[in-house]
């Protein structure tokens, strides 16, 4: 029988707005998180928990050893400031 490994990397990442700006309301929340985690399935990568305050973004996410992390966290980190920027 063949034998079939499966590694997957775990990370929590934590940034925050700029100068800890209280930028993400009440409003923008939820929509900014659904924003993440459409970037995070563009990358084929998996969010297993998302959350934060007025001024920071927690986000745990299940990687494939394939992807680089500095570039996802790059991207991710991208799109969420453009959103919240726009």
């Amino acid at each position: 029988f063949m034998r079939h490994n499966k590694l997957s990397l775990f990370y929590h990442l934590v940034w925050s707005t700029w100068d800890r700006a209280p930028l993400i309301t009440p409003d923008i929340e939820k929509i900014l998180y659904r924003e993440i985690e459409h970037e995070v399935l563009l990358m084929k990568c998996k969010v297993l928990a998302i959350g934060g305050i007025e001024d920071h973004v927690h986000l745990l996410l299940e990687m494939p050893p394939t992807i680089s992390v500095s570039q996802s966290v790059k991207q991710i980190k991208g799109a969420s400031s453009l959103f919240v920027n726009d």
